[in-house]
């Protein structure tokens, strides 16, 4: 009888609370793992909040980010052969040039296509479900709070696609596939939320730390979010 009551009394409380729905944006800092260029920039993304207890709830989110750099071939090509070969380039393109002949069996282009800027875009396509403790604070509307969980990242980068293209031109059988990368990751979070009583909608400010895992899947990345919340 009391583990009946007990359960309707948690259903109860999770349907008067009810699911939050809402909107954030804010700042991320990270590194494009295909380039080693920074890709700090804008981000932004929406949320689905499901309570379980009073200070207790699921919160599923998605997150994108877009950032474009410049960066030459030679240098797009020292970083991948650092990180998947440990070759270390010393600035001579004739070495680099005879390494990847050698070696890869690539036919590089002209020096001048070498050294020319090309823009490389990074997009970055975040999932996360989070387990998140309200901390109590007595009658005040805002609530510190902490939380953990999991996601995926599905990330794109256009210089990736150049390399592929400059294999497949090389030797007709490119080893990579530039749209192929997918990254299970761990996720923290740290905030503060606003609610005053009675209103059915919240504010809150968070610090996200993402650890992508995963060959070349890069850094950690740290966000910086503010956003809202409609809904008990």
């Amino acid at each position: 009888m009391r583990k009946m009551v007990f359960t309707i009394l948690f259903i109860t409380t999770v349907m008067l609370a009810g699911p939050g729905a809402g909107g954030r944006v804010g700042y991320t800092t990270s590194d494009d793992p295909f380039t080693g260029l920074s890709a700090d920039g804008p981000i932004f993304g929406g949320q689905l909040a499901f309570p379980l207890m009073p200070v207790l709830g699921i919160e599923i989110s998605g997150t994108y980010t877009s950032t474009e750099s410049n960066i030459s071939m030679e240098s797009y090509l020292a970083n991948y052969l650092s990180d998947e070969y440990g070759y270390e380039y010393n600035g001579d393109i004739d070495e680099l040039r005879n390494y990847m002949e050698n070696e890869l069996g690539w036919s590089l282009p002209a020096e001048a296509d070498m050294l020319k800027d090309y823009k490389a875009t990074y997009h970055n396509l975040g999932l996360a479900a989070i387990l998140r403790a309200d901390i109590p604070m007595g009658a005040s509307p805002f609530k510190p709070y902490i939380g953990g969980g999991g996601g995926v990242h599905f990330v794109v980068s256009d210089a990736d696609a150049m390399l592929g293209m400059l294999q497949e031109q090389a030797t007709g059988n490119p080893a990579i596939d530039p749209y192929d990368h997918v990254f299970p990751s761990a996720e923290g979070v740290i905030g503060m939320s606003f609610k005053p009583a009675g209103v059915p909608a919240s504010l809150f400010g968070e610090i996200r730390l993402s650890k992508p895992f995963g060959d070349d899947a890069g850094d950690a990345i740290v966000s910086y979010f503010g956003g809202a919340n409609l809904g008990f």
